[in-house]
């Protein structure tokens, strides 16, 4: 059983080998989880080797890989058909469309979790609550993504994320019932972005 922070770093090689198509280095990985120690770094990643999760080969700049029992278990495909299109606006004729659309695609992948919505904080982005959003798990997000972010290592929230050019992060809610909360970017620990968004209905 892997500790958070182990957890955290297996999940950023992963998302880093996605991105960038080669593995990072320890450096990268440090800076990318707000680790200032490379040996606190190191321990993490001799943990994930000591838990046959990673490969470390010696004398190899960037000798980080990820072992088979590290790649998810692929899911089987789930799929519902497509019946066509519907208007929301003015009334026009149905169209029949005798598709289907892989909801496997949409909704799982790597690193992949759902969490159900507790707040209106993020209506006009069309996030009520009690809705559920599908989110990929990473340390880094980009400006404007929508993340789970947590403060202090304690509060985590759902808001949309700015990064200033002073070292600060907004944490930005789609409410005008809400104010956007600046922090330095040193509190604030990305844990996902948001990848989709479920709602189902009685």
């Amino acid at each position: 059983m892997l500790t958070e922070r182990e957890q955290d770093t297996l999940d950023f090689i992963r998302h880093y080998i996605d991105e960038q198509g080669r593995s990072p280095l320890v450096s990268e990985i440090a800076k990318g989880l707000g680790i200032k120690s490379q040996g606190t770094t190191h321990r993490y990643i001799q943990a994930l080797v000591d838990a046959g999760l990673l490969e470390r080969h010696v004398g190899r700049t960037r000798g980080l890989h990820l072992t088979e029992q590290a790649e998810p278990v692929p899911l089987a495909a789930v799929t519902l058909p497509v019946k066509g299109k519907i208007a929301a606006g003015r009334l026009v004729e149905a169209v029949a469309d005798e598709s289907e659309i892989d909801l496997s695609d949409m909704f799982t992948g790597k690193g992949r979790f759902v969490l159900k919505v507790n707040g209106d904080s993020m209506i006009d982005k069309a996030i009520m609550s009690g809705d559920y959003v599908v989110v990929q798990s990473q340390p880094t997000a980009r400006h404007g993504d929508i993340v789970v972010a947590l403060v202090d290592g304690f509060d985590a929230t759902l808001k949309t994320l700015l990064i200033n050019n002073d070292g600060t992060v907004t944490l930005m809610p789609a409410n005008v019932n809400y104010e956007p909360v600046t922090l330095p970017a040193s509190r604030v620990r990305v844990q996902g972005v948001v990848v989709g968004q479920l709602r189902t209905y009685p």
